[in-house]
């Protein structure tokens, strides 16, 4: 249930043990929505559930909640003593009262309390009530007689009562005890956008929803509301607009409003206007003040700051302010607050016309944002300056600006709608930068992208610094298209020109190009384009440049096996991403850490990263089948084979329909180790040699990039292609020693003696691979595979208890790593181990003789005096006995 799934399991442990449970809250909050989930457990758990509903303008009709509750079960009650049937049935309606005699008051209680007795002798019994405080007194009379008699029976109640915040709850009276009252608190802003997300029509821009969540105060209802407003007035994508209040909503708090006197009116306008204004911006004697104190209202937090009582009260209170009135309170404001960024916003805002000098603090404010890591507010910065400007050029680099800290923060609709306007302006510059960035934010195919390049040219002829910024994002394109050898030409142009500019900023891009090529030819020596780059990467602020150049130093020495170093450079420059508020870079640089954390044997801390690096990478609205791989390869590390499977298939189709040809051949490739783990070689086998050939075919030849071949060779071994697997081995192990990639040798070594193990001596492979897992190895589940070859060489050996042992060893290791897939895969190796084939029948092993002689089903029927059918519900039990998908791989297991 979405932000209430601990809500949700604490409710019902407490109606599964006989209590009943009072939810209470405000308005919109999700009590019904929560009331709603446990009643449908109750009845799926074969409770007879009860539901009244009532309404505000029902609440003067007697009896209506009993009619609600007992009319559809009144036939079940028929064993009732005849006077209480009779007393039931005139509340109910169900026959009129005896002529000339009041209905029993008493009678009624009493067979209501029986009644329920009746129904929980067959089935425990929940009475659910929604709307609690709109009961009739009459049923609200007989509901808390019964509850003080019905303790400790199978009769609980499940109740929602609306009440404000810290106010006291009315229906307990109603609950049989023990009870559980629980206050249900506002959803957190990432439940409230999955909200929004599912239920809105149109996706909302993340500025409006941003706003949206922090004004609903984390109520549902209010979110849904304000978004469909937003949506509707296509506002609230400003953070400096009024957001638009419906008149649902406006109902329920306007009438707060209205009680305060006229007086109260320019200080509340200057709380809402303000970011943190403190108690010290208004006079201790102020009047309004003191009567919005006092009515609860207003708030005065422990710091100081003055908060209104809800968050949407603010925005009621600032939209419905006139614009004069509101320059007048950010004029005040701007006055008042020491701090420069939130006073350059104000002195904007309390502006009504262009003014340069103006402008410039507004950019020096941006800057200073910037650099606390909030290029969000940054963004809104320079919009301000470029509405200020009286340039129409500067204006037009201004808004550009305001579109790349946009993109920084992950405001990616924000980004591309104000490159959207830059291109209605005049300036080439600023056209060119627009252009840019929109091809870098475009989620479509290669083809796509470059038409958005191409349209940038005409701008960009004759400027170096236009041209090589040009070039470099078409040697972008390029590599992950052709291939980083087709996109060295565009390099070498882009690197000329930026030298001939002398831009700091491109050159640094031309060398993470650079370092891309490099990084496949690397033989542990120096690499140039890195040597010149990272220096320069730690001396500029934090941009995509240098994060990429960051993030190649720290996979150089992750290939290298210096694991130490490459984590360390990992959780530096995501917590430098992190802190500078760069949300697309931080989704980048946590694809990486997720890579490097993996290879160093930190499986939780891996899985943890990818799971945020693909919520990071669809909410900024990056290459969407980026999100899928990153998905499945957390789910890989401490998660499930099946969801991690489901997630990989789904990137394979989208990267085959969008040309993403790089994270197709990465989703092929964990897909394949997806299948090793469920035991089927042959598909494993397609997936990892289709990522092998498309990454092959983008120029990325670093065995140490992905360790794809011996995994690859490991599913040709067990797919029973041996002379395939030992051919791979053997150019796997040439280009290895050739770029002096020794880590990778161990995996190649782990499959050769699989090969061996296989076609000949077992216990001689087994001795020579436990030998080679004697030495220390940078990457720890490298060993850990090792060991689970080893306790099948062991097994095939007949050497039980050193099978066991290497199982153990592997457990052990994965539990520690906490590879949760892999956990379970030794546990199941494990097991396969005790069953053994001493627990088989007769009849079974008579079966596998079979299969190992290479009989059909047909044949084995006829061998066995046994029908085909009946051969293949034998072949299926044992495949399910022992989790394989097919008979090759049940001879495997069963050797």
């Amino acid at each position: 249930m979405l932000g209430r799934s601990e809500e949700q399991e604490q409710c019902w442990a407490q109606l599964r043990t006989g209590g009943s449970v009072l939810l209470r809250g405000p308005g919109g909050i999700g009590k019904s929505t929560l009331l709603a989930a446990l009643a449908a457990l109750a009845a799926h758990a074969g409770e007879l559930v009860l539901r009244a509903c009532p309404t505000a303008a029902e609440r003067e009709l007697p009896y209506l909640a009993l009619i609600d509750l007992f009319g559809a079960v009144l036939p079940q009650l028929s064993a009732l003593p005849q006077h209480l049937r009779e007393a039931l049935d005139s509340a109910l309606l169900r026959a009129a009262p005896p002529t000339g005699r009041a209905t029993d008051q008493l009678a009624i209680r009493v067979a209501v309390v029986e009644g329920l007795r009746l129904l929980a002798a067959e089935r425990p019994v929940l009475l659910v009530l929604d709307d609690s405080q709109f009961l009739d007194e009459a049923s609200a009379e007989v509901l808390a007689f019964a509850a003080r008699r019905l303790a400790g029976t199978p009769v609980r109640v499940l109740a929602a009562e609306l009440v404000d915040e810290g106010a006291v709850a009315d229906s307990a009276r109603f609950c049989p005890a023990p009870l559980l009252e629980l206050e249900v608190s506002a959803l957190p802003s990432a439940a409230l956008r999955r909200l929004l997300a599912d239920r809105m029509a149109q996706p909302l821009p993340a500025v409006a929803a941003d706003r949206v969540c922090a004004a609903s105060g984390g109520n549902p209802l209010f979110a849904l509301e304000l978004a469909r407003a937003a949506l509707h007035a296509r506002a609230g994508e400003s953070p400096d607009d009024p957001l638009p209040v419906p008149q649902r909503l406006r109902a329920l708090l306007a009438e707060r409003l209205a009680a305060l006197p006229a007086a109260a009116g320019p200080a509340l306008l200057l709380v809402a206007t303000g970011a943190k204004p403190g108690r010290e911006m208004l006079p201790d004697n102020d009047p309004g003040l003191a009567a919005a104190l006092a009515a609860g209202i207003l708030a005065v937090e422990p710091d100081g700051v003055l908060r209104f009582s809800h968050p949407l009260l603010a925005e009621l209170v600032y939209g419905d302010a006139s614009p004069r009135a509101r320059r007048t309170a950010h004029a005040r404001l701007a006055a008042l607050v020491e701090d420069p960024v939130e006073s350059a916003r104000h002195r904007a805002l309390a502006a009504a016309r262009p003014d340069e000098a103006l402008a410039e603090q507004l950019v020096a404010a941006a800057r200073i944002a910037r650099d606390r890591g909030a290029p969000a507010t940054a963004a809104t910065l320079c919009r301000l300056a470029a509405a200020r400007s009286p340039d129409p050029d500067r204006s037009a680099r201004r808004l550009l600006a305001c579109a790349e800290h946009a993109a920084a923060a992950g405001l990616t609709e924000q980004a591309r709608a104000t490159c959207a306007a830059v291109l209605r302006r005049t300036d080439r510059t600023a056209r060119v930068g627009a252009r840019l960035l929109l091809a870098d934010l475009l989620t479509g195919t290669p083809d796509a992208i470059r038409v958005v390049l191409d349209a940038a040219a005409p701008d960009a002829e004759g400027d170096p610094l236009l041209m090589g910024l040009l070039h470099a994002m078409r040697a972008d394109v390029l590599a992950r298209d052709k291939g980083v050898a087709v996109a060295t030409p565009e390099v070498d142009e882009a690197e000329r020109l930026a030298r001939k500019s002398g831009d700091a900023d491109l050159l640094l891009e031309v060398m993470a190009h650079r370092l891309q090529v490099e990084m496949q030819g690397d033989t542990g020596g120096e690499l140039p384009a890195l040597a010149e780059a990272l220096p320069l990467a730690q001396a500029l602020p934090l941009h995509k440049a240098s994060v990429w150049v960051r993030m190649g130093y720290a996979i150089v020495q992750m290939r290298r096996g210096d694991m130490g170093a490459a984590v360390e450079a990992a959780r530096r420059f995501t917590a430098d991403a992190e802190r500078a508020g760069r949300t697309r870079d931080l989704a980048r640089t946590l694809y990486t850490a997720s890579s490097i954390y993996h290879r160093a044997g930190l499986c939780a801390e891996a899985g943890e990263a990818g799971r945020l690096c693909a919520l990071l990478w669809r909410e900024v609205d990056l290459p969407p089948t980026g999100a899928l791989v990153m998905a499945g390869a957390a789910e890989l590390n401490n998660g499930t084979v099946e969801q991690a499977a489901a997630h990989l298939a789904d990137a394979v189709v989208l990267g085959g329909s969008m040309a993403d040809r790089e994270w197709e051949a990465y989703a092929l490739i964990f897909l394949g180790r997806c299948d090793l783990l469920r035991r089927d070689a042959a598909t494993a086998a397609r997936n990892l040699e289709r990522g092998r050939q498309l990454l092959a075919e983008l120029g990325y030849h670093d065995p140490t990039m992905i360790l794809v071949d011996a995994d690859l060779a490991e599913a040709l071994a067990l797919a029973g292609e041996a002379a395939r697997a030992r051919e791979l081995l053997a150019v796997a192990r040439a280009a290895a020693l050739r770029q002096n990639r020794t880590v990778v040798l161990l995996g190649l070594d782990r499959v050769e003696a699989l090969l061996d193990g296989l076609s000949g001596d077992a216990r001689q492979a087994a001795d020579r691979l436990r030998a080679l897992m004697a030495a220390p190895h940078p990457y720890p589940l490298e060993r850990l595979r090792c060991a689970l070859v080893l306790a099948a060489l062991e097994r095939r050996a007949r050497r039980r208890g050193a099978a066991r042992a290497a199982l153990t060893e592997a457990l052990d290791g994965y539990e520690q790593a906490g590879c949760a897939p892999y956990i379970r895969f030794a546990r199941q190796e494990l097991a396969r181990l005790d069953a053994g084939e001493t627990d088989l029948s007769d009849a079974d092993r008579r079966l596998l003789e079979l299969l190992r002689s290479g009989a059909t089903n047909r044949a084995i029927a006829g061998a066995m005096h046994l029908s085909v059918k009946a051969v293949e519900a034998n072949l299926t039990r044992l495949y399910r006995r022992y989790g394989v998908p097919n008979r090759a791989a049940l001879l495997r297991v069963t050797d």
